[in-house]
């Protein structure tokens, strides 16, 4: 399961002076839309509208994987014995 860090993504747009409205624009999407793909997680972003905001935004590379491709691992405890 990847762990998209919608976080991290809010402050670059912040950080470089990136509105939800161009961003949506920039997309094709209505900004409703790319309100409920941040709201839902981020799970719902398509390849293209990825690349859309690697380009818009912009991110590097390193962003992106960062953002959209780090897998979520849970840290098990050994059991202890009773």
């Amino acid at each position: 399961m990847l762990d998209i860090k919608i976080d991290r993504l809010k402050g670059l747009m912040v950080e470089r002076h990136v509105t939800q409205e161009a961003l949506s624009m920039a997309l094709g999407i209505s900004r409703s839309t790319l309100s409920r793909k941040l709201k839902d997680g981020g799970n719902k972003f398509t390849i293209d509208e990825i690349k859309k905001m690697q380009n818009f935004i912009p991110l590097t590379n390193e962003e992106v994987v960062d953002i959209f491709l780090t897998e979520k691992v849970a840290l098990m405890r050994p059991k202890q014995p009773v």
